[in-house]
């Protein structure tokens, strides 16, 4: 499932060793949100081995319905939306290639930095995923297309440390 990190090779990227994904969106664009605000360019960061590297920069592009557009150095765009978590992070839900479906992200969004905080699908409580309607398909893949309150899974997920980050420009 390292689609996902095409989304965040895009910026947020080798992040996630551990993916949540389904085959419709789980969110629906009337919970979206200007997380980004009018978008702009922005530099990428990868934590390695504990040192924090520069990656491929991109731009983002506000378009309507709160949906953004992030674009690499070769042009390619990636629809993303933003949605609030009650606990003041944010859920991004990325539509993959093709018919691969949608990708999920944790993010912290500060007015300078978007920090990207994985959670890991092999790292949860399985017996609690099972529970909420998580499919996992092996160790590095959840499929969340059964899960009837994904606010609270995203919320109850634990957390890893941060691995990349956006900074705008």
């Amino acid at each position: 499932m390292r689609r996902i990190t095409a989304f965040l090779t895009i910026a947020l990227a080798t992040l996630l060793s551990g993916c949540f994904a389904s085959d419709r969106p789980m969110f629906s664009p009337d919970t979206a949100v200007r997380a980004l605000g009018d978008g702009g360019k922005y530099g990428t960061f990868e934590q390695d081995q504990g040192k924090e590297k520069p990656s491929d920069p991109l731009e983002v592009r506000a378009r309507p319905g709160n949906v953004y557009e992030f674009i690499n150095q070769k042009g390619h765009a990636t629809p993303v939306t933003f949605h609030a978590l009650p606990n003041g992070e944010h859920v991004a839900q990325v539509k993959l290639e093709g018919d691969s479906g949608y990708g999920y992200v944790l993010a912290r969004v500060t007015p300078k930095d978007v920090l990207i905080v994985p959670a890991e699908c092999n790292k949860q409580d399985a017996a609690k995923m099972a529970a909420l309607g998580v499919v996992q398909r092996n160790q590095y893949e959840c499929r969340i297309d059964k899960v009837a309150d994904p606010v609270a899974l995203f919320v109850g997920l634990k957390r890893s440390e941060q691995v990349s980050r956006m900074t705008k420009e």
